[in-house]
């Protein structure tokens, strides 16, 4: 059983019966949690039965951001109750009609066993958990996810995500800090919201998509690839797809495309668009980051508005 904290320190994580609390905005923790008692829910999935007994599952979520300095998150007290499953067996005499010997019914009976459980509330546990994590450097977008659960007596402490190999250390019993240490990097998936669309033209037989980089800089000494596919609108039918195209630069602030239909690399099938009315064009786009710092992972991105080629 999960306890779901919903608070104005969600990231996000309520739909997945899981509680973030970022330590990097000075919220009030406490008050936050109090609140979030109010709305809280079991869920049952997260149970488990050891031999007889169950014992329910309380978690908390601990996010951190970049920081120069020592990191600690305030306290949070999980539950768990252990349920114990008790059963009894008992005989009942059933009877059924049978043709005997001589042709006529007779009625046989016999004991069936019959058992009936329940469950009754056991033991329960209390523990205070506390999450500390010593300097270490982060790029803006980087952040850390850890996870803490007590389930009966035990309390496990789990990396959601993270941009280091943490060494962890555990000190207390029922009021337990785990400090982390950095170690070796991990490289983590750009900022999905690193590269934005600025604008989208037609000019002289030519399209023009611009867009611009928040992290140009951090990413200095690196390329970063951008991808688009140029669709015509058709109202009322299937977009037809006209070709796509790959253009990489040196990180910067902010990238300029200029292209033609006639640049880029066709589908194997072209389907027909000669359709009547304006000529209507978008892009569907996403980038790359090529380098060290960050994965090659693809991010793609939403579509642009459609502009009239004239």
């Amino acid at each position: 059983m999960k306890k779901i904290l919903i608070a104005a320190v969600l990231l996000g994580f309520a739909a997945a019966a899981k509680a973030e609390i970022n330590f990097d905005q000075g919220v009030d923790v406490k008050a936050a949690i109090e609140q979030a008692s109010e709305v809280s829910a079991d869920l049952p999935v997260a149970d488990r039965y050891l031999g007889h007994s169950r014992y329910t599952r309380d978690c908390v979520r601990f996010g951190f951001g970049p920081s120069d300095t020592e990191q600690i998150s305030e306290k949070v007290w999980l539950r768990s109750q252990e349920y114990i499953q008790d059963c009894h067996t008992q005989y009942v005499q059933q009877c059924h009609t049978v043709t005997g010997p001589n042709g006529k019914p007779q009625t046989q009976c016999h004991m069936v066993p019959q058992t009936h459980c329940y469950e009754r509330p056991g033991q329960s546990w209390r523990e205070a958990v506390q999450v500390k994590v010593n300097p270490r450097k982060l790029f803006p977008w980087e952040r850390d996810s850890f996870e803490v659960c007590l389930e009966g007596p035990w309390s496990r402490f789990y990396v959601n995500q993270a941009a280091y190999k943490y060494s962890v250390d555990k000190t207390g019993n029922y009021d337990t800090l785990y400090t982390l240490t950095a170690g070796k990097k991990v490289v983590t998936d750009p900022d999905k919201s690193g590269i934005e669309a600025l604008g989208f033209s037609y000019e002289n037989g030519k399209f023009t998509f611009t867009v611009s980089d928040k992290w140009g800089g951090e990413y200095a000494g690196e390329k970063t690839m951008v991808k688009v596919e140029l669709y015509k609108d058709n109202v009322l039918f299937f977009d037809t797809l006209k070709g796509e195209k790959e253009f990489v630069f040196d990180a910067a602030r902010g990238y300029t495309m200029t292209f033609s239909e006639k640049d880029l690399v066709k589908p194997e099938a072209d389907g027909n668009d000669d359709f009547r009315g304006p000529k209507k064009y978008f892009l569907k786009w996403g980038f790359k980051r090529l380098g060290a710092i960050s994965t090659d992972k693809f991010i793609k991105k939403d579509k642009t508005d459609s502009i009239e080629a004239k």
